[in-house]
């Protein structure tokens, strides 16, 4: 093929594909707003930052149907104006003009830069997109609120009538507030570990209004939550054993959240991918299932400890600070108290039937002073690891209490007092437990599972946007077939000629990675790993329209 005739065609078709592409990338980025628009709700300059973000991402994503449709109406175009004929009179043939000409030139230039771009650029700017969305916190749960009434966050979730955000000039700098009314935060269990989205409520707590804190940690992306109830009642799903206590004003938290930006394959370019596949435990999702196992292994060692004390012959746990302070849980030895351990929570309470008795005691001493004493019919502690390592938090409430002064017993409805102490020397040392302790041990299949799951999810990424690359190349075979034969250069025609191969080849991509990922619940003798599967999928596409080429090329070869 002459130059003259190369540059001819090669412009025509990279100014179409130019055209094509910016037209595709305008539509699905408008497009990809239409939901945070409508369910996050943004103001003008997140719109604006947002769809500085997906211009590139969505280019990239329009690549292989404006290959496709470039390649369909040039061709198309040089077959209806003889053009074509012209060049096969001149002793060039059809093969020349396409497996060896301009179409295939631009085939690899396109796909070259879908996969610089898909392994580099994409990831960073789908990354931040969502840092975007996720930005002003406070705004997203008001619209959440006043759209669905509800919001999970964690181990908890919130239900509320309202929610509207203070002034700014009231709110501090580096925090975000949310005013909820008719508020209900509800905490759950998960009796279940292999099944993680089974939850089962533990503890409600009700109020008319609440004051929602809102700090996002700079270092590690989590969110510090914290709720403040104002004139409220708290009290257990089941009232057998447990407490119950009406509330002037208290807080709930903080509750430590994960980063609302989950951690996903589609936001990590090849280097991270490779660094992730050699060492999982680098991923936060992994690393925070190991972090909350070995939180909740310290939770009930600390707590059967104390059990044991209170079950010993002294029947009394004591906690010692500086200064001298010394803070005493007992249990009174006439008594039959109930001590129960559930989940978080250390109880004793007086026995069934017995309302006189006050079994429980809390006494605080400090040096110089009187001790204050409080007996009570229930106490409950609670007590989970510190974010500082080698603490426990600890929280204890007590319920129809008196109180000892030296005045005289005076009665109380309810007791809380909150305090840290160092852990247990074989408390603290279940720190060290790791990812591979848990996923050797029977039990943790969930662990077994979520490992899996990122394994695959890395593995599917990585093909999909080789495949993505891939089907530019071979998609522009198909529309040089596609022209030639359809001998048309409507634009309208040569779109919906070209525009079910691409679908085929981007939905199958898509199934692929989705296939790959989707983990049985539970490990079974006849469970497969679904992963040769989904890259089968993913590549399925390519296949099929590589074959679709060549029979398209064979029978316009034999003409």
């Amino acid at each position: 093929m002459s130059r003259t005739l190369f540059w001819y065609i090669f412009k025509d078709l990279l100014r179409i594909f130019l055209l094509a592409s910016g037209a595709l990338a305008g539509i699905m980025s408008f497009g990809g707003l239409l939901r945070p628009l409508t369910h996050q709700g943004l103001d003008l300059g997140q719109v604006g930052r947002m769809l500085t973000f997906f211009g590139p991402a969505m280019t990239t994503y329009s690549f292989p149907v404006a290959a496709l449709f470039a390649t369909t109406v040039v061709y198309g175009r040089l077959a209806a104006d003889n053009e074509l004929t012209a060049c096969r009179a001149g002793g060039m043939s059809l093969m020349s003009l396409t497996v060896a000409g301009p179409a295939v030139v631009l085939g690899l230039l396109v796909a070259v830069v879908s996969l610089l771009f898909l392994c580099f650029v994409v990831p960073t700017c789908t990354l931040k997109v969502e840092k975007v969305l996720y930005s002003n916190l406070a705004k997203l749960v008001a619209n959440r609120i006043q759209r669905t009434h509800e919001i999970p966050f964690g181990q908890a979730t919130i239900y509320a009538q309202d929610a509207y955000l203070p002034p700014a000039s009231s709110v501090p700098e580096g925090e975000q507030q949310v005013v909820l009314r008719g508020p209900t935060i509800v905490t759950v269990d998960r009796p279940r570990p292999l099944e993680r989205d089974y939850r089962v409520p533990k503890e409600f707590m009700t109020a008319g209004q609440a004051l929602v804190y809102i700090r996002q940690r700079a270092d590690d992306e989590q969110v510090d939550l914290t709720v403040r109830l104002i004139s409220g009642f708290k009290f257990p799903r089941k009232f057998l054993g447990a407490m119950q206590a009406g509330i002037e004003e208290t807080e709930c938290g903080p509750i430590l959240i994960p980063s609302p930006i989950k951690e996903d394959t589609k936001f990590m370019d090849v280097w991270r991918l490779k660094a992730l596949y050699k060492t999982p435990t680098e991923s936060r999702k992994i690393r925070n299932l190991v972090s909350e196992q070995i939180r909740r292994d310290q939770q009930n060692a600390f707590l059967q400890l104390l059990l044991e004390k209170l079950n010993g012959p002294e029947r009394e746990v004591s906690f010692e600070f500086e200064g001298g302070e010394r803070f005493r849980i007992s249990r009174d030895a006439t008594a039959l108290p109930a001590i129960v351990l559930k989940g978080d929570e250390l109880l004793v309470k007086a026995a069934p039937g017995d309302t006189s008795m006050r079994p429980a005691s809390f006494a605080r001493e400090r040096p110089g002073q009187s001790p204050a004493i409080v007996r009570a019919s229930a106490l409950s502690l609670r007590a989970q690891p510190s974010t500082d390592e080698g603490e426990m938090d600890c929280a204890i409430t007590l319920s129809d209490c008196i109180s000892q002064t030296e005045e005289g017993p005076i009665p109380r409805a309810n007791f809380t007092q909150h305090f840290t102490v160092p852990m247990d020397a074989n408390v603290s040392a279940l720190s060290t437990r790791g990812l591979r302790f848990y996923t050797d041990q029977p039990g943790f299949e969930y662990m077994r599972r979520e490992l899996r799951q990122l394994l695959n999810n890395i593995w599917a990424e990585s093909n999909a946007r080789a495949s993505f690359a891939v089907s530019c190349l071979i998609l522009v075979m198909v529309g040089c077939s596609l022209g030639m034969i359809f001998r048309s250069g409507n634009f309208l025609t040569a779109f919906a000629v070209s525009f079910i191969p691409a679908l085929l080849s981007i939905t199958l991509i898509i199934a692929g990675q989705r296939t790959a990922g989707s983990i049985a619940t539970h490990d079974t003798k006849a469970y497969a790993d679904p992963l040769q599967i989904g890259l089968g999928l993913i590549w399925s596409g390519n296949a099929v329209n590589l074959a679709i080429a060549a029979v398209l090329m064979w029978r316009l070869h034999r003409k």
